[in-house]
């Protein structure tokens, strides 16, 4: 039997997914901007006429091309600690399906020794036992699907960010 100090606590699960949630939602944020920053500077380079000096032109062109640079740096660093926090979630999402795994193993267990149980005290006392771990089994399930809901809807924010600043990125 596992030692009880060794598994979360239901508050513990709440915290972490809402954790991760967080996280997510702080960097797409983060992409967000740097994706916008991206844009405009993009705008303004297509907006600009380069009728001035060649000198002038060709160093107001590198130095916009330079801050778009740095910015799509910054996107790919963001993009991939959202990758990394999306991973963790998804690996934590992993461990609780297992947990839910044994908790339905556990239930089947309790419900099997139920039925071979003679007195009712005895049983009314499996009856609670096995109400416990039926109620654990449906906190998992749905703290598996909250994982994978706040998962989904962080990729789909990322593909669509990334499309944004792939969407203008040009050739060199």
């Amino acid at each position: 039997m596992a030692k009880r100090r060794d598994i979360p606590s239901r508050r513990d699960v709440n915290e972490r997914l809402e954790c991760d949630k967080r996280k997510m939602e702080a960097k797409e944020t983060d992409l967000d901007k740097i994706a916008s920053d991206v844009e405009t500077v993009r705008r303004t380079l297509e907006r600009l006429d380069f009728r001035g000096t060649a000198e002038g032109s060709r160093e107001a062109e590198e130095s916009i091309e330079g801050a778009e640079d740095v910015a799509t740096d910054a996107f790919d660093k963001e993009d991939g600690a959202l990758e990394r926090i999306q991973t963790h979630n998804r690996e934590f999402g992993a461990e609780l399906d297992d947990r839910k795994g044994a908790s339905e193993s556990d239930l089947k267990k309790v419900t099997d020794v139920t039925a071979s149980i003679n007195r009712n005290e005895v049983g009314d006392k499996l009856k609670k036992a096995k109400e416990a771990v039926l109620s654990d089994v449906n906190f998992l399930a749905a703290q598996i699907e909250r994982a994978r809901a706040a998962r989904e809807r962080s990729d789909a924010i990322q593909e669509r960010l990334k499309g944004r600043v792939q969407k203008g990125r040009r050739k060199r």
